[in-house]
């Protein structure tokens, strides 16, 4: 019987990749999926992806937008929960009107404790973040 791997999130190999090389780096990879799936979590919903518009000149904790994509409408509250988590993460969010590029959404091919962590790590960052 062949070694069947579960499916990995995009995302997830790609900070897999990069935390291997700088181990002391979360990025933006895993704030996508973390919010993704927390979205999923609260909101009870079976797939969501979270698009993050950046310009070129961005680097670091630096975005343009945050939009929820849930088919067939954009809901404004999950954009404006995903827009208040990437706050709470620290993230600058500032559309300059410049040229931007989407950054890949999360898939969702998570496990179940990956999904619960996620959960667990927004929620925490809201709370300190609302508290302020």
């Amino acid at each position: 019987m062949p070694n069947e791997t579960a499916a990995r999130c995009v995302l997830q190999e790609a900070r897999d990749r990069r935390l291997s090389v700088y181990p002391d780096e979360f990025g933006l990879k895993l704030d996508i999926c973390d919010v993704t799936l927390w979205i999923r979590q609260k909101f009870r919903l079976p797939s969501v992806h979270v698009w993050v518009d950046r310009h070129y000149v961005h680097r670091g904790k630096d975005i343009s937008g945050v939009t929820v994509i849930l088919s067939p409408a954009l809901p404004d509250p999950l954009t404006t929960a995903a827009r208040e988590a990437f706050l709470a993460l620290g993230y600058d969010i500032e559309d300059t009107g410049a040229d931007i590029y989407g950054h890949p959404p999360c898939d969702g091919f998570h496990s179940r404790h990956e999904a619960i962590h996620a959960f667990g790590r927004i929620e925490s960052v809201l709370r300190s973040w609302r508290s302020l």
